[in-house]
């Protein structure tokens, strides 16, 4: 199964889009190339230069979900998905929610914590579930292709195989902790590790990631 992460427009603006794709791209390279994207706009934006913003990033646009954008995408040659299309099934604890992608660190003050998102089910791959101005719980596992993000600390309380993403928008004292860890990719507040940056850090024991002096450090966490 293919990881295909949701971007949603807020703004309509051309110059904004760009300069968030690139702020992104910047903080977290390793995390946009070759990132499948479908966009999900209910905003008329110019859809042919983001497209080309996104492919220059090193990311991978392929389609728009239906709505405004359709007409444009189809005379780009994307595809026109249903809106629904991927989206994560909402857990019992938590309200439905649609998913989101990471979004860029903001340099704003960190705004107060919401309640936490906590997610009874496994997270399957091509999942993406995102805990907006709050933490994340997942009570089971993150498989390999799925992605959590919290914009406050990521907690899973089982095996952590996908890409786990918190401080997304820019809080560098969130943490991420996992019972196990097999991660493709941490990240918090924009500094990220790939899994072959932290083959000799704590594989398979429980985990816990934060930032120190600027730096991502990973190390086993007793649970």
């Amino acid at each position: 199964m293919l990881s295909i992460t949701r971007a949603t427009v807020l703004d309509a603006d051309a110059a904004a889009i760009k300069a968030q794709i690139e702020q992104f791209a910047r903080r977290m390279p390793q995390a946009a190339k070759g990132m499948a994207i479908i966009i999900d706009s209910d905003l008329d934006a110019d859809l042919g230069a983001m497209i080309a913003t996104m492919r220059s990033a090193g990311m991978q646009p392929l389609g728009v979900s239906d709505g405004v954008l359709a007409e444009q995408a189809r005379k780009l040659g994307l595809a026109v998905v249903s809106k629904d299309s991927g989206k994560a099934a909402p857990a019992a604890a938590a309200p439905a929610e649609p998913a989101k992608p990471a979004p860029a660190p903001a340099p704003a003050a960190v705004a107060a914590r919401k309640p936490a998102r906590i997610v009874a089910d496994p997270i399957r791959s091509g999942q993406q579930v995102y805990a907006d101005g709050g933490d994340l719980i997942v009570l089971t596992s993150v498989s390999p292709g799925a992605e959590v993000i919290a914009d406050g600390c990521v907690h899973v309380y089982g095996k952590l195989s996908g890409r786990a993403i918190a401080g997304a928008r820019g809080d560098e004292s969130a943490r991420v902790f996992c019972r196990k860890l097999e991660a493709e990719l941490i990240a918090i507040a924009g500094i990220y590790a790939v899994a072959d940056q932290i083959k000799d850090g704590p594989r398979g024991q429980a985990a816990q990631a934060y930032l120190e002096n600027g730096l991502l450090k990973i190390e086993a966490h007793k649970v």
